[in-house]
């Protein structure tokens, strides 16, 4: 079990990755400020971006956070660990990984941090709501469908009607929003690196439970969520590549053991979807498909 002393004092290394994020920023930005929880360090990473949103943060902000710029798009998983490396060279004691395109409730960093010294749970997730629709759930924690292969969002779509208040252990969590010790980080190693964007979390969350640590997943802590506001959407060529390629990657990694189960359902599904967009006209899901799969069995990781 890792260690973590009680102390008010504890810092917390809220790490943004920014790629052409000007329209969600601010509204980010201006809730993390507003935190009860005040031992804070706000790290923006910016990923390349050619939008303004450097010039537009460092106008608004450079009194109140760190911005760092890369200049490369490095990812999601990439971006994260420049802002976590430099969280820990600032000695923080938790990093808070946290989307951009998300505004959290007042309170919601204090009550992980306090759960966390209270239970000693070292990574913890929140109860996570559609931002357009603040009564309907995203995420209360998640886990997998190992048959399947497919991680899933508990609660997603439901209205919230209590049933997802109590706190239990979850098998993974989205990074979205992930409050991690920093022993675990030093223990398991930054974000895997070659998904890019997308399943890097799953990855990340299941090493750490295979590692024997617990997730917790805290329904008092609360944020919302603009969701895929970074890729243009659930059905853009970005999002469908990644999800394809990186499905294949982790569970050829972690899920041997229903090998024939998830890939019968990985292509069975695909096959249905590929004849639902060719009578749409979207032949640009389907190469992104077909590009997914042939980049996977090629071993072409990383970045498109």
């Amino acid at each position: 079990m890792i260690k973590i002393d009680g102390c008010k004092d504890l810092k917390v290394g809220v790490i943004l990755v920014n790629y052409n994020g000007k329209n969600y920023n601010e509204e980010c930005i201006d809730s993390i400020l507003k935190s009860t929880y005040k031992s804070l360090e706000v790290l923006v990473v910016d990923n390349a971006s050619s939008d303004n949103s450097v010039e537009l943060l460092k106008k608004r902000y450079m009194n109140n956070i760190t911005i760092v710029e890369t200049g490369l798009n490095l990812g999601f998983s990439g971006g994260n660990n420049v802002g976590i490396k430099l969280a820990l060279e600032k000695k923080c004691d938790f990093i808070l990984l946290l989307n951009n395109d998300t505004v959290i409730e007042e309170k919601m960093i204090e009550t992980m941090v306090e759960a966390s010294v209270d239970s000693k749970y070292c990574v913890i997730s929140p109860k996570i709501y559609y931002y357009d629709n603040k009564e309907v759930i995203w995420s209360a924690g998640a886990d997998m469908i190992w048959k399947k292969g497919i991680p899933a969002q508990r609660g997603m779509n439901e209205v919230d009607r209590g049933q997802y208040d109590i706190a239990c252990d979850v098998e993974i969590a989205t990074g979205c929003c992930l409050l991690i010790h920093k022993n675990i980080i030093k223990e398991v190693g930054l974000l895997p690196d070659d998904y890019f964007l997308y399943y890097e979390d799953t990855d990340y969350t299941t090493n750490i439970v295979r590692r024997g640590y617990k997730i917790l997943y805290l329904p008092s802590a609360r944020m919302y969520h603009k969701v895929s506001a970074s890729t243009g959407g659930e059905e853009s060529f970005n999002y469908i590549y990644y999800n394809t390629r990186n499905r294949l990657l982790f569970n050829k990694r972690f899920n041997n053991k229903n090998k024939i189960s998830y890939i019968t359902y990985f292509y069975a599904t695909r096959i249905i979807k590929i004849i639902k967009w060719f009578i749409m006209k979207r032949t640009d899901l389907i190469k992104s498909t077909l590009k997914g799969i042939k980049d996977f069995n090629n071993n072409k990781l990383g970045r498109m």
